[in-house]
């Protein structure tokens, strides 16, 4: 069996497997493939963290052979399902329920949080259709986010929400969305529900979720719920009147691409009746605030319900919450700036930043580098040259930015969650929302310069209750910078060193200092090229350049003559 592929899946080898421990011949025959194929049956769907396709079908498959027997009671089961999870019916259970998950909630006339979706066909009518798509895709318990928005979104309550990385929010803000928008039927017609998402990854992934709850499910006989991605080709034809604008329920789009669209006179944004704002701390800094501020003077019906969801919500995005929101309800589960529980995060010191490429080195040849693994770092440049150094190296990795096209971002990330590609080199524009299964690790080659960015990074692995490793490496720059990621380490839960304890606490001065960038000063070249070979080739760059200049001269000299000796 191909060692390295399950590796790459996240999945485990069974100690007890003959062929364990024996050399593995990778020219396989058919034959061999075969019986390699059928020794994957073991793995679970739990397991096959990257969903693998072969799996999936040899898992459905003896399934059905297992079932076949009795056809005719498992259809009897499947009608009278009924989730394990109790009813929530009074104060007390609720108040034990969210204590058992630390949700704190604050609002008037807060409802009772659901136990079970049960509860969601009792007190809301809920669509027997989307419950359907619910069991389909094995969502049979929902998460303590989803126990407490998803029933505030129902009674039409604008929601601040706040979760751990990986706990559910996707599934907290569409299942109300999908059920509110099959509620106002088809009388209703044209955009009612729209998402916004920081990045184009994000989008896509929400985008994808939204697809499978609204799988087979009709607003009437003949017309199904409409979800749309904004891409630039839709974007075209929105502009072109190729599409209707009022073909789609909901979409599903970054800031600057919709007001360009809404911009245009191509999408009528006053009949929106639900506003998700996704990764919300995001949406309302510096970077993104006009375009949020313009789509929501853009979305101006007096009905509109409000949501945000993130895992970080800093104070300044709690004081926009409660100036464009009426009603809310303020949803905390864990802690506000705390990472995921299921996440070990650990410090190392590098000294310097050659030493935090020695770090990387060391970690694979003690077998602490377990794919698939993401590695972090804060601008472009330095995620290029760390991509060329462990190219060298003989690692199966690739390089994730802002300027490679959507195509190979698309190419990379499907390389990445199939087990093709073992380790991803990225900036933070896969730090929010993209949920990578079964990823066992990730580093942080730079420091990040905020908390929120910190948990946001970390929480790629740790997810749907699985256990991950994130590791930091830092050097004497870092000495401020770190002090935020100690304070996440500590709210978090995890043991910290002697000297994290006694660490003072960041000021705000020093915090002003990490936001621009000036508590680091200028990082060396992520290299291990010798310094007198870098001298050669910079003499030999500046040698051919004056060659290029003096060519260039002479050449202008020579036309200049030509033009004397013809006048």
């Amino acid at each position: 069996m191909d060692i390295f592929r399950v590796l790459a899946r996240g999945a485990n080898v069974r100690k007890n497997d003959k062929n364990v421990g024996k050399n593995v011949d990778f020219s396989m025959t058919n034959t061999a493939r075969e019986d390699a194929a059928t020794s994957d049956d073991h793995l679970t769907r739990e397991l096959d963290f990257f969903h693998n396709k072969r799996i999936a079908k040899k898992v459905e498959n003896s399934k059905e052979r297992q079932d076949e027997s009795n056809n005719s009671e498992h259809e009897e089961e499947e009608e009278s399902y009924k989730f394990e999870q109790p009813r929530i019916t009074n104060a007390e259970e609720a108040a034990a329920l969210r204590k058992s998950y630390k949700g704190k909630i604050t609002g008037e006339d807060v409802p009772l949080p659901i136990g079970s979706f049960e509860d969601l066909i009792t007190r809301f009518s809920f669509d027997k259709r989307l419950l359907s798509n619910l069991l389909d895709n094995h969502f049979v318990e929902p998460t303590p986010i989803q126990c407490e928005g998803i029933p505030l979104a129902l009674l039409e309550r604008d929601i601040l929400a706040c979760a751990p990385t990986g706990s559910g929010k996707t599934l907290a803000f569409l299942i109300p969305l999908v059920q509110q928008i099959i509620s106002e039927g088809k009388d209703q017609s044209g955009l009612r529900g729209l998402i916004i998402s920081p990045t184009k990854e994000l989008a896509n992934q929400i985008f994808s979720e939204c697809m499978k709850l609204a799988h087979r499910v009709y607003l009437d006989k003949k017309r199904p719920l409409q979800v749309a991605l904004l891409s630039k080709s839709l974007s075209a034809k929105l502009r072109n009147k190729v599409v209707s604008e009022k073909k789609y329920d909901i979409i599903i789009s970054t800031p600057l691409r919709l007001i360009d669209v809404v911009k245009n006179e191509a999408l009528d944004l006053s009949q929106v009746k639900h506003i998700v704002f996704d990764e919300a701390d995001k949406l309302f800094d510096k970077t993104f605030v006009e375009q949020t501020d313009d789509i929501l003077n853009s979305c101006n019906n007096p009905k509109i319900r409000k949501s945000m969801f993130s895992a970080t919500i800093p104070s300044n995005v709690e004081e926009i919450a409660e100036s464009i929101m009426g009603d809310s309800v303020r949803v905390i589960i864990g802690h506000k700036e705390a990472a995921n529980s299921d996440i070990e995060q650990n410090l190392i010191f590098c000294g310097n930043e050659e030493g935090k490429l020695i770090a990387i080195r060391q970690l694979v040849q003690e077998g602490q580098f377990k794919p698939p693994v993401i590695i972090f770092l804060e601008s472009i440049s330095r995620a290029k040259a760390l991509y060329h150094e462990l190219m060298y190296d003989g690692l199966n990795v690739d390089v994730i930015h802002a300027e490679r096209t959507q195509i190979q971002r698309n190419k990379i990330i499907e390389s990445f969650k199939s087990g093709e590609l073992w380790c991803l080199i990225c900036t933070d524009v896969l730090a929010r929302g993209v949920d990578f299964k079964g990823v066992n690790l990730v580093i942080n080659y730079d420091v990040p310069r905020t908390a929120q960015a910190y948990v946001h990074r970390i929480g790629r692995t740790g997810r749907g209750g699985r256990a991950g490793k994130a590791i930091t490496l830092y050097s004497k720059l870092d000495s401020v910078a770190i002090k935020p990621i100690i304070n996440v380490m500590k709210q978090s839960g995890c043991e910290v060193a002697e000297w994290m304890e006694k660490i003072s606490k960041i000021s705000k001065k020093e915090k002003e200092m990490i936001k621009k960038g000036k508590s680091v000063k200028e990082r060396k070249d992520i290299s291990t090229v010798p310094k007198l070979n870098k001298m050669k080739r910079k003499q030999r760059h500046d040698m051919i350049e004056a060659s290029k200049k003096r060519r260039f001269q002479d050449g202008e000299k020579s036309q200049d003559g030509e033009e004397q000796t013809k006048q």
